[in-house]
């Protein structure tokens, strides 16, 4: 299983397009993931539940849900991958939930034209709104026992707000802290800490943009020691101070 960092950290992504087939293996992001078959037909692994998908149907796959895709049937697929940002309310919501069953139904139009980013959200939006119906969810583990990796995700995202320090990851999972440290770089491409912080930053920049709160405050709310040390990790990820980046975003408010 590897990570996509690319589909992990980035506050405003959405892609929607259309293929004819798809084959990729196991792999993790933290963002959501739409797949819907046209026609043909493809088997899907979400964690540890498998899906054969025929003509109309169609998966969500949530953030840090582990899956893989295998080609039975060439056809036509729908997908989208959108970040939690773009639909934070339903992130919220569902936050340390998982689904029981990925599986729904979606109408969402195959031509559609997605010129800005209120279309983005919309759409977004729309794929939620249909998975939603009459949906069961489970809590989800910090802990996920033999998937290692997966499970100091799921703790960074849990607890990032607060200390959230890799020493008390190694213990939450039953690993050493050498080893943990080692393991995460190479799995993820970045320090456990780095990650964290990348966390940390993409939910300021949600609270700078809908809340009135202080740059201090948000900066504790977010797991920073100081706000010293929320505004230089700010602008090492972003270039710009947390003030410079609420005036710019309260002028050209999404």
């Amino acid at each position: 299983m590897f990570f996509e960092s690319k589909h992990s950290l980035s506050e405003n992504e959405f892609k929607l397009w259309k293929c004819n087939h798809m084959s990729f293996p196991i792999h993790i992001h933290r963002s959501f993931e739409y797949f819907k078959q046209i026609h043909g037909s493809t088997e899907i692994w979400i964690e540890n539940q498998k899906y054969i998908l025929k003509s109309g149907e169609a998966v969500l796959v949530f953030p840090l849900q582990p899956h893989s895709y295998t080609c039975i049937e060439n056809g036509n697929i729908q997908m989208s991958i959108f970040s939690p940002e773009m639909v934070s309310s339903f992130y919220k919501k569902n936050k340390s939930r998982i689904p029981v069953n990925n599986q729904f139904t979606c109408d969402l139009s195959e031509n559609l034209e997605i010129d800005n980013i209120y279309h983005k959200k919309s759409v977004a939006y729309f794929i939620c709104g249909e998975f939603e119906n009459d949906r069961k969810y489970v809590e989800r583990s910090d802990n996920l026992g033999d998937n290692l990796f997966v499970s100091l995700l799921i703790y960074a995202d849990n607890h990032f707000r607060d200390q959230c320090l890799l020493r008390d990851a190694a213990i939450a999972v039953g690993y050493d802290y050498a080893y943990i440290s080692k393991f995460f770089k190479r799995k993820a491409g970045m320090s456990f800490r780095q990650y964290v912080n990348c966390l940390r930053i993409l939910e300021s920049k949600q609270l700078l943009k809908t809340t009135s709160k202080s740059i201090s405050e948000i900066g504790e709310m977010c797991g920073f020691s100081s706000t010293r040390a929320f505004g230089r990790e700010f602008h090492d990820q972003t270039g710009s101070t947390p003030s410079d980046y609420k005036k710019v975003i309260h002028n050209n408010i999404l």
